[in-house]
């Protein structure tokens, strides 16, 4: 007797019932991957833009500011803009005081400055600013920024 080709109904429903239970506990998890991801892409973005108004206050020997704004950011020597940044405004959001380099790539800061990154309104990250004027990325859930 030869065997039929096919599922059974017993098959096909055990099947959608696996299929089912990996979407339910994948997507979750996939939007997480996402949201993590552009917060770290924007963070990191916010510290070279940083980085970059340091360096070229060291080598223009000029005061270079550093702006953060609700959508973004700029980075200006002068009356000359050397940069500037929109982010997504529906997904991540930029606070912060505006931080001016000498030219020796110092900023006259107090010691817990930092500039925060929002995702849904809540902050996932900071990009503090020591005392000496390096930037550095902290995540939100390490604290606030010393």
């Amino acid at each position: 007797m030869k065997g039929t080709k096919g599922f059974t109904l017993i098959e096909l429903i055990i099947t959608l019932v696996v299929a089912s239970i990996m979407l339910a506990v994948g997507i979750p998890a996939f939007l997480n991957l996402s949201e993590r991801t552009s917060v770290a892409t924007t963070s990191n973005e916010l510290l070279a833009a940083v980085l970059l108004a340091r360096s070229e206050a060291v080598r223009q020997e000029t005061n270079v500011t550093f702006t953060p704004r609700v959508d973004g950011w700029e980075v200006d020597a002068g009356l000359v803009n050397l940069l500037t940044h929109t982010v997504d405004s529906d997904y991540v959001i930029i606070n912060g005081n505006a931080v001016t380099y000498n030219p020796r790539g110092r900023a006259a800061l107090a010691d817990t400055d930092s500039i925060s990154v929002s995702f849904d309104g809540e902050v996932k990250s900071r990009v503090c600013l020591s005392l000496t004027g390096r930037p550095f990325i902290r995540l939100a859930e390490d604290g606030v920024c010393p």
